[in-house]
């Protein structure tokens, strides 16, 4: 099974094969996180932060919707309050809804 780091700070994880569910290019995600490469990625996820606060986090959440992503079934936000020697990392399972 393989991991993605995942960013505490206000980050953001989409599942790759949504984009081609949604019709929503890699690009346009992209200009939406206004980033040129994803934090951390595998075959199956993209993994977007940290973004600059709540505010920043709800701006870039609302823009992947807006491309026609959903919420939660899509793409999650993640954000927690750890100390810098604690790290995320997230693997993809699949289901039958995926």
């Amino acid at each position: 099974m393989n991991f993605v780091a995942v960013i505490a700070e206000y980050g953001i994880v989409i599942r790759r094969r949504a984009l081609t569910e949604r019709g929503v290019s890699y690009q346009a995600v992209l200009n939406a996180l206004e980033t040129d490469k994803p934090h951390s990625a595998d075959e199956e996820l993209l993994s977007f932060g940290p973004s600059f606060g709540p505010e920043a986090l709800a701006s870039l959440t609302r823009r992947l919707i807006d491309l026609g992503l959903v919420y939660f079934d899509d793409f999650f936000e993640f954000a927690s309050d750890v100390p810098r020697w604690c790290k995320f990392a997230v693997a993809f399972v699949a289901t039958k809804s995926t």
